[in-house]
């Protein structure tokens, strides 16, 4: 057993796979409450400093360079801090930040908590998806589906919270919360004893032919498709997570609060489809699981944009919620079991696209929502889906080729 992962932390006894797990998901949760707080409250925020929603977009802006330096920051403290330190660092970053939110300091503090938040979303997010792949080998897709769960979750569960705290008159106590349950899990990572098991015991993913490719060129194009694949889809997430509501709202004429049910089920259906990933990807390899994901993720886009029943619309919403749940953690995950000896860079580099690609496209589609109908808006978007569709494919017929390829060479 490779002690030196603890990096001085007193070890007295192993920490085993549901424990282990179930503080990453502590720690997703959280991740997942804090990524929607600032967004849960905004209107009250920006009122409250009597400023336009271009600070909004600052901030967003900030949180986004935050996360693309807390990605590379991994790496750094895992090596020299090890990896209960890099969690608790992360945690305590997040919850700083949020607790300061919550305080009200002046524009620029917000700006700089802001990319607090950012740096320690991402640390994190880099920091336990790493140790998730690189010691769970066998069963990578159906821990990780678990984390993404709780991720869901944490993003449901904060804009309810936040409702209930604005009706109430205290809409600062959802930051608070999220700040406490950061800095809470922070205490106990730092209390608790972790390194690589020795074995695994448990659900395992459904066997995936490895992948033999000899040539540079080759790997970094299939590394590329990967990486395309992740900034895409994050960005076509991100645009059904903020555009939803004004989609609904102006292409079937409802109210804003009827409007906003469409990204609450979406993710109420994210996170079931997130739990059922873990059953399903036991069962259907990466390839096949990625192509009808992309593709029913394709096809009810595409049904929104000619639907005009507010009801079926709905449906809909929870249909895109159940396709799009576990193209992240599979992809993730596919790229890991074609570069196995580059699992801890794969991981991370996911980590970075899926940042860029969620600052870049939800950029271009509120663009394009801007200047033309909802109806051509949804259109694009079905655009970027028809696009994460074909990478998906590429990606697969070349793995597949080159597993034929290295069988036949075997034989």
């Amino acid at each position: 057993m490779d002690h030196s992962l603890a990096n001085g932390f007193p070890i007295k006894e192993v920490v085993l796979l549901p424990l282990y797990v179930w503080l990453a998901c502590g720690m997703y949760l959280m991740n997942g409450m804090a990524t929607v707080a600032l967004g849960s409250v905004l209107p009250v925020f920006i009122h409250h400093y009597q400023l336009s929603y271009m600070f909004g977009s600052d901030l967003v802006f900030a949180q986004f360079v935050g996360y693309l330096v807390g990605v590379p920051l991994s790496p750094i403290l895992v090596k020299t801090r090890g990896y209960p330190a890099a969690i608790a660092m992360a945690a305590t970053a997040t919850g700083i930040a949020e607790i300061a939110f919550g305080a009200l300091p002046t524009v620029w503090w917000c700006i700089a908590m802001s990319f607090i938040n950012g740096v320690g979303m991402a640390l994190l997010q880099a920091t336990i998806s790493t140790s998730l792949v690189e010691w769970f080998p066998a069963s990578r897709a159906v821990v990780m589906s678990r984390t993404e769960a709780a991720f869901g979750l944490g993003c449901v569960i904060t804009p309810l919270l936040a409702s209930w705290f604005i009706r109430v008159g205290i809409w600062r106590l959802d930051f608070f919360v999220v700040g406490a349950l950061a800095v809470l899990l922070a205490m106990v990572t730092f209390m608790t004893p972790i390194v690589q098991p020795e074995h695994h015991r448990g659900p395992i993913d459904a066997p995936t032919a490895a992948v033999n490719i000899a040539r540079r060129s080759e790997k970094w194009l299939l590394f590329a498709l990967f990486m395309f694949a992740i900034l895409v889809y994050v960005g076509v997430e991100s645009c059904v997570n903020n555009f939803f509501p004004a989609i609904f709202a102006n292409h079937l004429h409802l109210s804003a609060s009827a409007a906003s049910l469409s990204v609450s089920l979406f993710w109420i259906s994210m996170v079931i489809g997130r739990m059922a990933t873990g059953w399903v990807i036991r069962r259907l390899p990466y390839r096949p699981y990625l192509m009808l994901a992309t593709g029913g993720t394709l096809v009810v886009i595409l049904a929104i944009s000619a639907t005009r029943l507010a009801f079926v619309a709905y449906i809909e919403a929870c249909a895109t919620g159940i396709f799009m749940s576990g193209i992240y953690v599979v992809t993730l995950v596919f790229a890991n079991h074609s570069f196995p000896e580059m699992t801890a860079l794969v991981t991370r580099l996911v980590t970075f696209f899926a940042g860029i690609g969620g600052a870049i496209v939800p950029t271009v589609f509120g663009w394009l929502i801007t200047r033309s109908s909802t109806g051509v808006a949804v259109l694009c978007l079905g655009a970027f889906a028809a696009i994460l569709l074909i990478t998906i494919i590429t990606a697969s017929a070349f793995t597949r080729s080159r597993s034929r390829l290295s069988k036949n060479a075997v034989g």
